[in-house]
């Protein structure tokens, strides 16, 4: 046995010399190029073939964090471009199976060599873009969970003016196999906005409903810019609160038009919605592009955490048959009474209360990739009878956007004496739209006084005294179109002085300041000073590029300003009238806009006039 033994042992000795003789002797003859000791590969280095199957269009599912203006300026139906900011955060959402996930680009660089750095995940990879034609740039492939996930990506370097322009993103790999979704570039507006979501709520049967009452909660940190938390909703309108901007925060009641058109212009007078009267410090004008109508609002600065009350009344007009009135009343807890919003009425209906609903909805493309919540609780219905009935169930919808797919990040659902809404920020637990909640009883009806309620009182018509502005001129703007638009003038501050509607102030859009943002300014110097009661604005005959909000300050100096406040301008050709709280005597005037329509970055007004009474 020891013989064996030693004889094994040294026939595995001869063996071992033969193998590494063998080995040296290969190593020896490979060229002497490579390096003797060659550098251990980490396996996160090592290359592999990545394998793409489907095309993101990436600008309809990105966003700038945390940065409105970039947003408007570099993102797009067309992809990312523009991009010249190492600060910019980038992110984009797709919604996957759990597994492998291939990550590329179709890209380019637009006038030089850049570095870019993309994060899924917990893992960091570098792309270098240096081709000024669009190629396809390998990023790397990722273990990601089922759900939402996102590929951040953030400009290192650059040795020109852009970072890079990015028109697709590419992915493959066993994550995206059985589950993909993303929202496709013809669902641009809507499904940057993200997906809406319903309560609709149960009527007692056989009685005409002439009050809806409803209360709701915003908790805090779910107040995100561009929400709008609908409560008393109708089948004719909707009422309830809106974050406009940092500093407002609108109570809002619209009655849409039985005339089906986008174009309030269009309405013909016998279909007009007309206003019975509104409350103190509430604007009340046309609307469009999402059915027309007349929409009211004031700034009540509602606050997240606190509970606000709100009440719908509807009711056949006593006055014009064939018309319903509707109003819509706010109670104010700072105030601690019912405030009145408006008394709408609408031509060509004859009804109560029908379809009574609350929606959670975005209306600002730039922050859909955050989430918001709304709670909605203690629903009653006023009879024509003189009953108050709780209501306590309600069937969860959603909108065409969740529906096809292209978002799902949505929610509802009951928690005790509330239902709650959520979208937006590309969460996982999704509610089936179909299901009916039911919450808590609280058997406690309102206590409403009705006889105390505010009375409308029909607006009066006054009418102003255009001052001459063969004087006036521009001080000084924050930007303009100098080239002109269509071979003319278009485009200069000046426009808004020459008495032409055709021609347009447009904010700069061609060449290195197409990344001009709101806020935009004009300051008009009326030569002299002046008595004036309010401005004059028309937008754009065709309506592009409206603007929204603006704010007023004027001054004797051109150094100390007094601001006016803010105020809005409707979507639309009429004269806009903007009164002041008091007559100013006064010799320059800034007109600062802070917001479009269209939630773009660009801005347009044909004629800035001023008057007196």
């Amino acid at each position: 046995m020891n013989i064996l033994n030693n004889q094994f042992r040294i026939n595995k000795t001869l063996l071992l010399f033969t193998v590494v003789t063998l080995s040296v002797f290969l190593y020896c003859s490979c060229s002497a190029a490579e390096s003797a000791t060659p550098e251990p590969v980490d396996p996160k280095d090592a290359v592999t073939s990545l394998s793409f199957t489907k095309t993101i269009p990436i600008g309809s599912n990105s966003w700038v964090i945390d940065n409105l203006a970039q947003d408007l300026a570099i993102i797009s139906a067309d992809g990312i471009h523009n991009w010249s900011s190492t600060d910019d955060v980038i992110r984009t959402y797709v919604n996957t199976g759990a597994g492998t996930l291939d990550v590329g680009f179709s890209a380019k660089s637009e006038d030089g060599t850049s570095k870019i750095k993309v994060t899924v995940g917990t893992i960091t990879k570098e792309i270098t873009l240096t081709s000024t034609e669009y190629t396809t740039i390998d990023v790397g492939s990722f273990t990601v969970p089922a759900g939402y996930n996102y590929i951040e990506i953030k400009g290192i370097s650059k040795s020109g003016t852009y970072i890079g322009d990015i028109n697709s993103l590419l992915l493959g790999g066993s994550a995206i196999s059985s589950t993909l979704n993303f929202n496709p570039t013809t669902n641009q507006h809507f499904g940057r906005r993200g997906p809406s979501v319903h309560l609709n709520y149960n009527l007692p049967e056989n009685k005409e409903i002439q009050y809806f009452y409803n209360e709701v909660t915003v908790p805090v940190g779910q107040d995100k810019l561009g929400s709008f938390f609908m409560v008393n909703g109708h089948a004719e309108g909707y009422f309830g609160l809106q974050v406009n901007s940092d500093t407002e925060r609108r109570v809002l009641f619209s009655i849409w038009s039985a005339f089906s058109t986008d174009d309030p212009n269009q309405i013909p007078d016998d279909y007009k919605v007309t206003s019975l009267g509104h409350g103190a410090g509430v604007t009340v004008q046309d609307f469009g592009n999402e059915g027309s109508g007349i929409q009211s609002f004031k700034n009540v600065n509602w606050k997240a955490g606190v509970t606000y009350k709100l009440l719908l009344k509807a009711e056949p007009s006593t006055e014009v048959s064939g018309s319903t009135d509707y109003t819509g009343y706010f109670f104010n807890p700072d105030t601690d009474k019912w405030e009145l919003i408006a008394s709408l009425r609408r031509p060509k209906t004859s009804t109560y209360i029908k379809r009574p609903h609350s929606f959670l909805e975005n209306f600002n493309p730039s922050t859909g990739y955050k989430t918001r919540q709304g709670e909605y609780g203690n629903q009653w219905a006023y009879s024509t009878d003189k009953i108050w009935t709780e209501v306590t169930t309600a069937k969860f919808t959603a909108d065409a956007t969740a529906a096809a797919g292209d978002r799902v990040d949505f929610s509802g659902g009951a928690n005790g004496n509330k239902f709650f809404l959520k979208n937006c920020g590309f969460f996982n637990d999704t509610v089936t739209p179909g299901t009916t909640f039911t919450r808590t009883v609280s058997g406690t009806a309102p206590n409403i006084n009705f006889s105390t309620l505010p009375i409308p009182t029909p607006p009066t018509t006054v009418t102003v005294s255009l001052i001459d502005r063969s004087n006036w001129s521009i001080k000084d703007f924050s930007t303009e179109e100098a080239v002109g638009e269509d071979g003319t003038n278009n485009g200069l501050a000046s426009d808004v002085l020459d008495g032409d509607l055709a021609t347009y102030w447009h904010s700069c859009w061609n060449g290195d300041c197409g990344t001009a943002a709101y806020p935009h300014h004009i300051t008009i110097d009326m030569g002299t000073s002046t008595e004036i009661a309010g401005l004059q604005f028309n937008q754009r005959d065709n309506l592009s590029r409206t603007v929204s909000t603006i704010s007023v300050s004027v001054s004797v100096d051109n150094t100390n300003w007094i601001a006016l406040g803010d105020f809005n301008l409707a979507n639309s050709t009429d004269n806009q009238n903007i009164d002041f709280e008091n007559l100013q005597t006064t010799r320059y005037i800034k007109i600062s806009m802070n917001s479009a329509h269209d939630n773009d970055r660009f801005g347009a007004l044909a004629e800035i006039k001023g008057y007196t009474y």
